[in-house]
């Protein structure tokens, strides 16, 4: 049974999902982030397949779901929701490595993660479903950046990274009931407001995914064949740096975790039953 679950973290309300029994290894689930993003709306029916085996955990990233409305402007939308999660994680008393499965921004999250020293060690393995990490996004993404708050523009957004399924209709009114949450569209649309050219400071060069090189802990990179959102051949670029890494492909869109949840779990699970993860993970090098 899946539990819905609110803890203070470093002061901010996290929602997070959890199922399965605690003490079996820790499967952490990371959402979307379009508009509505949530652990349900993500994962409602994985997270029934996975418990099974493990104990899951599916938190409301910062400025999403039921998770505090506060974001951070002078860092990267990586790292301060990398840092919230294992703060999470310590909240609840996990210190074991975990296994950290995301889609799309989620998925990007697990693979920055493996890349800061301060986290990689608690990582057992990481698997992005169509999250690449940032580069090699599609015009097509571009449109995922507008919401006027209506649903039938959620339904416009659902189309984007959905193929067609039963519980289409269901997946924009979750979705929609997100998105229009008090503080959810200033959290999204925050990071694009315009700067004065006066006021605008130049950040560091971004290393990614260069600095994914000397990882060694097991990455799975889940590539929908369908997806409009990301380039075709992203998995494979990202393996040129971690050539370990197992690439699996789907002629899907970009959340088949949504619409073919079984399918995907499938593959998620066989790659944790292959993987060598018992062994040490090591630390990612510091850039």
């Amino acid at each position: 049974m899946t539990t819905e679950n609110s803890v203070l973290v470093d002061g901010a309300v996290t929602r997070y999902l959890s199922a399965g029994t605690p003490g079996d290894p820790v499967i952490v689930f990371l959402h979307d982030g379009a508009w509505g993003g949530s652990a349900d709306v993500t994962w409602s029916d994985m997270i029934p397949l996975a418990a099974a085996n493990y104990h899951v955990i599916a938190p409301d990233m910062l400025g999403f779901g039921g998770t505090s409305k506060t974001i951070s402007l002078d860092t990267s939308p990586f790292a301060f929701r990398t840092t919230h999660l294992f703060r999470l994680l310590d909240t609840l008393d996990i210190t074991s490595p975990v296994h950290i499965v995301g889609n799309s921004f989620g998925g990007s999250i697990a693979l920055r993660a493996l890349t800061n020293p301060v986290f990689a060690d608690r990582i057992a393995s990481a698997t992005t479903i169509n999250g690449t990490g940032g580069p090699w996004k599609t015009p097509t993404m571009m449109e995922l950046g507008a919401f006027d708050g209506t649903t039938d523009d959620a339904r416009r957004i659902v189309g984007l990274i959905c193929d067609n399924f039963d519980g289409f209709e269901e997946q924009v009114a979750r979705r929609h009931t997100w998105a229009t949450a008090p503080g959810h569209y200033q959290c999204m649309l925050a990071v694009h407001i315009p700067v004065p050219e006066a006021a605008q400071v130049a950040r560091p060069d971004d290393p990614y995914p260069a600095n994914l090189e000397g990882v060694t802990t097991p990455i799975l990179l889940i590539e929908g064949e369908n997806d409009a959102l990301v380039e075709s051949g992203w998995a494979g670029r990202i393996a040129e740096f971690v050539p370990h890494a197992t690439i699996a492909t789907m002629q899907l869109k970009h959340a088949p975790n949504i619409t073919h949840p079984t399918q995907t779990w499938e593959i998620v699970s066989n790659f944790l039953t292959k993987s060598d993860i018992s062994r040490p993970v090591a630390t990612a090098p510091s850039n």
